[in-house]
């Protein structure tokens, strides 16, 4: 998990760089094209890479909050229910409410730590809902 990580960080940034360092490149097509990238990777059959890309996707949020992901969170929904495993599911399902919810996670930032074991973020943000007060009105 943590090589497949580490490729696809590397991947994208030198995809980022590539496309920065080009003559002019416009901002919202290199946005476009990650997301087209992730949403290939959610696809693929190999659950790693899909996990790697869930935590992934919800870097770049982090960076770029304001940008168009609705496609990516469609897909998110979709393998929070019919992902190929628990923790798929699991991870899609938080990362989903990752993005509706952004403004409530922003203070969570994605650390060293958490870049080389993921799994640490998704905890995060777990105990974050944990934490959050429920009102019932009856």
């Amino acid at each position: 998990m943590k090589l497949l990580n580490r490729i696809s960080t590397v991947l994208l940034v030198t995809f980022f760089a590539t496309n920065i360092f080009a003559q002019q490149p416009d901002y919202k097509k290199l946005i476009e094209k990650v997301n087209e990238r992730f949403l290939y990777n959610l696809n693929i059959e190999h659950s790693g890479i899909v996990e790697s890309s869930i935590f992934n996707i919800m870097e770049v949020k982090s960076k770029f909050p304001n940008e168009d992901y609705s496609r990516l969170v469609r897909k998110l929904y979709e393998l929070a229910l019919e992902g190929a495993n628990p923790s798929i599911r699991y991870k899609a399902q938080l990362a989903s409410l990752y993005f509706n919810f952004y403004d409530m996670f922003a203070d969570i930032k994605i650390t060293e730590a958490e870049k080389e074991n993921p799994d640490l973020f998704f905890h995060e943000i777990s105990n974050k809902l944990m934490k959050i007060p429920v009102a019932v009105n009856n």
